[in-house]
């Protein structure tokens, strides 16, 4: 009589997720966008936080996540204004002069992304430097990272 061979008990194991992207340049998408009320020394103000899921060659078995801060300020010049401009060009706000623009547009959208790695006074204190969000363009527009160079 044959014994039957039992069957792996197998269940997937979800993607980690990890904000410790190396520096450079990568392909990313807007996976969320919220507005947030943050404290500063000079009082409370509101932000626009960006969430980006970051495609990096030298991290393929995580959730490669980074995120940026805007003040929610659409005047000329302002930080918000210009990267917006640089996604979605000045004839958008051409068209909402006088009305309002709707942010959640920005949600699946794909864009390049520049990680840089901020030195602080405190760095001793952490394991991982600050990782910060340096610029945001249109696809195509960046020299991307690549897999040997994200290693170095």
């Amino acid at each position: 009589m044959l014994i039957p061979k039992c069957k792996p008990l197998v269940i997937p194991v979800p993607r980690e997720s990890n904000f410790r992207i190396p520096e450079g340049r990568y392909r990313a998408k807007i996976t969320s966008v919220r507005k947030m009320t943050v404290e500063r020394l000079d009082g409370a103000s509101e932000v626009l936080r960006l969430l980006f899921e970051m495609q990096v060659p030298s991290l393929p078995n995580t959730q490669n996540l980074a995120k940026a801060e805007y003040r929610l300020d659409l005047n000329s010049g302002s930080d918000l204004r210009n990267m917006l401009t640089r996604l979605l060009g000045k004839q958008v706000f051409a068209d909402a002069s006088g009305r309002t623009f709707d942010l959640e547009q920005l949600v699946s959208m794909d864009v390049e992304v520049e990680i840089e790695h901020v030195t602080t006074s405190r760095r001793d204190e952490y394991s991982y430097p600050l990782v910060r969000v340096r610029d945001i363009r249109k696809p195509g527009t960046m020299q991307l990272t690549e897999y040997a160079e994200a290693n170095q």
